[in-house]
């Protein structure tokens, strides 16, 4: 199947007194039509820049694509103008922000809101408009949709506010949806009720969704494939069964030992990642994991780890897997 977004080579500076910060640092994934693809992470490692960079939503400055491409069916979204842009967002790619309180404008009523993406990308006004955002509203489950397209964001529960970010985001039926963390500020069922959601309406709109999110066990039931990030850089990546099942980077598998299971003893205690995230304005010069890696050798400090094909489309990046090792360890062993 051909790919919808390919990114290649993403790199992301942030310009401050202290230096420039390297939040990406030549992150490449793609993503097929219909397919959806979790990108996975603890907070900083370059996730949500990344999904930002794409939309062309960093602020510049300070912000800066220093080099890369973001290609959209084809075509380079980097050289772009905002005004380009403006065509493409929300009308081909479709977002969904971490929190939904602070997204909705709070002056303006659910109807205005979501009647302007209709107006500026549609045309529609008026009845057909008012028609749009009723089927919408239902088609996000929300109930007594007349009612509520003249309430305000603060007269909605965190859930329902959710839903209306999702209407927004769905309203002109784009290839792409991008989810950045659209469950951080939710209950946990309230976080099962939004992901099925999304889950439904992708099988049923047959569009492709990036989801960002630092939970693992978000994406267990509802990703296709997983790209793990981890200091600007993509460390790991392969199909959900593959990272769940057969992971090979030490950071996914310490992802993975702090996510409850419902298979484990419940004595069993979680066991945390050690140590803090590096400083991306002086990124470490080999792995930027190793600091904090239990299976670092000496040459994680000293050199960045070549990416390795493991099996089919699972990739990683970690000397643990490099050929150059097995080779040298194979040899002292013999």
């Amino acid at each position: 199947m051909a790919n919808i977004l390919e990114v290649k080579d993403l790199r992301v500076n942030f310009k401050t007194f202290a230096g420039d910060v390297q939040a990406v640092r030549g992150v490449t994934f793609s993503v097929k039509k219909g397919e959806v693809v979790a990108i996975v992470g603890e907070s900083g490692c370059g996730k949500s820049v990344t999904a930002h960079t794409i939309m062309k939503l960093i602020p510049t400055p300070p912000g800066k694509i220093v080099s890369g491409q973001i290609l959209f069916n084809g075509e380079d979204l980097v050289p772009k103008t905002q005004e380009q842009m403006a065509k493409i967002r929300g009308k081909e790619i479709g977002m969904v922000s971490q929190d939904p309180m602070t997204s909705l404008n709070p002056t303006l009523t659910i109807g205005t809101q979501l009647g302007e993406v209709l107006r500026v990308h549609q045309g529609l006004k008026g009845e057909a408009a008012k028609e749009r955002m009723i089927e919408l509203l239902k088609m996000v489950g929300i109930n007594q949709p007349e009612k509520r397209l003249k309430q305000y964001p603060h007269e909605f529960s965190g859930g329902m506010r959710q839903r209306v970010l999702i209407a927004i985001a769905l309203a002109c039926n784009p290839q792409l949806l991008i989810a950045d963390e659209p469950t951080t500020a939710l209950d946990v069922t309230i976080q099962a009720q939004i992901l099925e959601l999304l889950k439904e309406l992708q099988n049923k709109l047959h569009m492709s969704v990036i989801i960002i999110t630092h939970d693992l066990g978000v994406v267990a039931g509802f990703s296709e494939r997983v790209v793990v990030m981890y200091a600007g850089k993509v460390v790991e990546e392969g199909n959900t069964e593959e990272i769940f099942y057969n992971a090979k980077h030490p950071y996914t598998w310490g992802l993975l030992k702090s996510v409850p299971r419902l298979d484990q003893d419940r004595s069993v205690p979680l066991v945390p990642i050690t140590g803090r995230p590096p400083d991306l304005i002086n990124p470490p010069k080999g792995c930027a994991f190793w600091p904090r890696c239990e299976h670092a050798m000496k040459i994680c400090a000293m050199y960045e780890p070549p990416e390795t094909e493991v099996s089919p489309g699972h990739r990683v990046s970690c000397w643990l897997n490099a050929e150059e090792v097995k080779k040298l360890t194979a040899k002292a062993v013999d």
